[in-house]
């Protein structure tokens, strides 16, 4: 099992409270707001963390991608880029 799934199933098991928390704890060190493709819109819509929310609900020009530097990318073992074009990790995955 590789290191996204081992997150994925353990967070599967934490309480809602938890699940919330770590989510928490994910935004905080999100690099989003720092990326090229993140737009004024997405910042008005309060958008981060698109590995675990999903495409982002603006219009998305990709500009360049620092997801792979993002340390929710090593934590969570996330192997995928553009999130907030693409969807989630989960998604891209087929889950």
């Amino acid at each position: 099992m590789d290191k996204f799934m081992e997150m994925a199933t353990k967070m599967a098991q934490m309480s809602p409270e938890e699940r919330k928390q770590m989510m928490m704890k994910n935004r905080s060190m999100c690099v989003c707001g720092k990326c090229p493709t993140y737009t004024s819109c997405m910042k008005d819509n309060g958008e981060l963390l698109f590995c675990s929310t999903g495409k982002s609900a603006c219009a998305v020009e990709t500009k360049g991608c620092i997801c792979p530097t993002c340390p929710v990318t090593n934590m969570m073992g996330l192997t995928h880029a553009y999130y907030c074009a693409k969807g989630t990790e989960k998604e891209l995955r087929g889950m």
